[in-house]
C-alpha cells in the first residue's frame, strides 16, 4: 500500500483515501468477502462520509456480492433487467465491441422512477477495457449547498415527476438496439410516473441534496413539460459542475458502491473496440422525503 495514502479519521480496520474534494474515496486493507461487524461499521461510515466508495483487487462470486450488499439492507430485484438464472438479484451488464449503446450512458440515479428508489448500488468490474469505460459521479449534496438562498427557497416544495418510459418504455432505445436489448425484459412494461421532491433529506446523514436523474425526468409537478424543461436543464447542468465530481478508472476486480440518495453517475461510453462486463447488485431504498 502506498505510504502517501492518508486516513480521514481514526479507522482501525480500513484505510480510506479520498479521491476528490466533493465525493469519492478508495478503501484499502479489506477483503469484502470477510467483513466482521466492526469492519462493516467503518465501511458504512466511509460510505456515508464520501457518498461513493471504491475497492480494488476483490474476487467476488454472485453469492459474495449479495452477502456484502445485505450487510447494508435488503436487495432490490430489478423489474426490467434480467437477473442471472441462479441469482435473480444479480445482473450482468455486458457491452460487446459491436454494441452502439451502453447501459447507464447518461447522468442518472438508479431506479428514480420507482416509488422507493435504490438506496445504493454495488458494481463489480469483471472484464474491463485497458482504457476508457470509466464511471463518473457527482455529489448532489455539493450541488444543493452551492445554490443561492433564493433558489433553495424556490425548490423547497417542488416535486419532479419521474417516469420509466424514457428508459424502459415502448419507444426507448434499449428495446431496439445494442446491449440493453439482450439485458432487458422482452416486452416494454406499463409506463408509470412517480413524484419525488427536488430537494430530499438524506435519512441517515440528515443533509439536504438535490434529487435528480436526467434520464428519468418527465416534468415538474403542476407545470407543463415545456415550462419545466428550462429549470430541469439548469439544475442538471449545475449538478455536474467539475468541482462536484469524481471519476473512477476500472480495473478487473474493482468495486464501486454509491449512494443513490445523494449522487448521480455516468458510465462513459468511450471504448468502441473493447468488451466490458460488470456485475451489479442494488440495495432497496425508501420513499424520498
Amino acid at each position: 500500500m502506498s505510504a502517501e495514502i492518508q486516513t480521514v479519521q481514526d479507522y482501525t480496520r480500513i484505510t480510506v483515501a479520498p479521491l476528490a474534494g466533493a465525493l469519492g474515496a478508495e478503501i484499502f486493507g479489506v477483503d469484502i468477502t470477510d467483513v466482521d461487524q466492526e469492519t462493516y461499521a467503518e465501511i458504512h461510515q466511509a460510505f456515508l462520509d464520501h457518498s461513493v466508495i471504491f475497492f480494488r483487487d476483490q474476487d467476488l462470486t454472485p453469492e459474495a456480492q449479495m452477502a456484502f450488499g445485505r450487510l447494508f439492507g435488503p436487495l432490490n430485484r430489478h423489474r426490467y433487467v434480467k437477473g442471472m438464472d441462479d441469482y435473480p438479484d444479480v445482473f450482468r451488464i455486458v457491452k460487446e465491441p459491436t454494441d452502439v449503446h451502453h447501459f447507464g450512458n447518461a447522468w442518472h440515479s438508479d431506479l428514480a422512477y420507482e416509488e422507493e428508489p435504490a438506496l445504493g448500488t454495488i458494481l463489480y468490474g469483471m472484464d474491463v477495457p485497458d482504457a476508457g469505460g470509466d464511471t463518473m459521479f457527482t455529489s448532489l449534496y455539493a450541488a444543493y449547498d452551492a445554490l443561492s438562498d433564493g433558489m433553495k427557497r424556490m425548490l423547497a416544495d417542488l416535486r419532479i415527476v419521474f417516469t420509466n418510459a424514457n428508459t424502459y418504455g415502448k419507444d426507448a432505445t434499449r428495446f431496439k438496439t445494442g446491449v440493453a436489448k439482450d439485458m432487458t425484459v422482452a416486452q416494454a412494461p406499463e409506463e408509470k410516473e412517480v413524484l419525488h421532491p427536488v430537494v430530499r433529506t438524506h435519512p441517515e446523514t440528515g443533509r439536504k441534496a438535490l434529487y435528480l436523474s436526467t434520464t428519468h425526468f418527465s416534468h415538474i409537478e403542476g407545470m407543463t413539460k415545456a415550462e419545466s424543461q428550462p429549470l430541469l436543464d439548469q439544475l442538471s447542468k449545475h449538478a455536474v459542475r467539475p468541482d462536484f465530481t469524481c471519476r473512477f478508472k476500472w480495473r478487473p476486480g474493482s468495486i464501486a458502491m454509491w449512494d443513490n440518495r445523494c449522487t448521480m453517475h455516468y458510465a462513459v461510453n468511450d471504448f468502441p473496440e473493447a468488451r466490458r462486463i460488470m456485475q451489479r447488485v442494488t440495495l432497496q431504498g425508501d420513499r424520498p422525503f
